[in-house]
């Protein structure tokens, strides 16, 4: 038979207190790295999110759609006996616009319910612009109420 080589086992004659006090020694600063890189990841994670949250709030959301309603012009009113067929069709982008300003108002309207009447309003513009139906006395007296609650700021 033939005797296989083995490594002789390490000859340490001192107690299983001191080997474990040792092993736990040399893995502190393997836990310790794990847990400042723990507490570092939450840190940029946490200032990340934070940083891509921020809004600029619903008073800007509603100055936007104020704004943005104003460069739509002055849409028509064919409720005073004017004839609506001079009247069919806005312009694209004043369509646009004012589609734009009742998602702006929705979305400040969404984060504060002060908002609400304004986009209530923009509501019902923007259901008149996309019908072509400028004769609509609560569609004309709606940009009427807009214009009041933005005139307020």
């Amino acid at each position: 038979m033939t005797t296989l080589d083995t490594p002789p086992l390490p000859n340490d004659d001192r107690p299983a207190e001191d080997l474990e006090r040792e092993a736990s020694r040399t893995r502190r600063p393997l836990v310790l790295a794990a847990v400042a890189g723990f507490i570092l990841g939450c840190c940029v994670l946490g200032l990340l999110w934070a940083l891509s949250g921020q809004r600029g709030g619903a008073n800007d959301d509603a100055l936007a759609a104020c704004q943005s309603l104003h460069r739509a012009g002055r849409l028509p009113d064919t409720t005073g006996g004017y004839d609506a067929a001079a009247f069919t069709r806005v312009s694209d982008d004043s369509v646009h616009r004012v589609t734009a300003a009742f998602e702006l108002a929705q979305a400040a309207a969404d984060s504060d319910g002060r908002y609400q009447p304004l986009a209530q309003s923009l509501g019902t513009v923007n259901r008149m612009v996309l019908t072509s139906r400028f004769d609509s006395v609560a569609g004309q007296a709606a940009i009427v109420t807009v214009q009041q609650l933005c005139a307020r700021g």
